[in-house]
């Protein structure tokens, strides 16, 4: 049998870049993409080399994408609106409780399609910039 565990009872949290720095939940999450980073490879192959040699390099954040109901008059939904273009801190709690805080460089808000039978919702994409603290 499985222990797999759920999405549900997820969250994506934005910072209120105070200090000492508050979290608050963004309400309506409907999906949190991919978080992690690749790092590069360097080539270091040299003349004395008998095959080709590499090191890690620099590590690349994801691009990040969520997906929400979008709430007009929520506080959070309008600062992601408004973030684009900025760099904002992010926590993200999975429910399985563990976490990771990075700073999201936030380079697109778009409402998404609108239909007569499905609800209003809206996309922010961004890049993880720097290190991620996994938790």
């Amino acid at each position: 049998m499985t222990s797999a565990v759920l999405g549900a009872n997820s969250y994506f949290k934005l910072s209120d870049a105070a200090s000492p720095e508050v979290y608050t939940t963004v309400a309506e999450i409907l999906t949190i993409g991919a978080v992690g980073s690749v790092a590069s490879e360097v080539d270091v192959t040299n003349m004395d080399s008998t095959a080709m040699e590499y090191v890690s390099g620099l590590k690349d954040g994801a691009s990040l994408e969520i997906n929400f109901n979008y709430l007009a008059s929520n506080t959070q939904h309008e600062a992601l609106r408004d973030a684009v273009e900025s760099t904002v801190n992010i926590q993200i709690v999975w429910s399985d409780a563990s976490t990771a805080n990075f700073a999201w460089v936030v380079l697109g808000f778009n409402r998404d399609e609108s239909t007569p039978t499905d609800q209003l919702k809206a996309t922010v994409t961004g890049r993880i910039t720097g290190d991620i603290t996994w938790a």
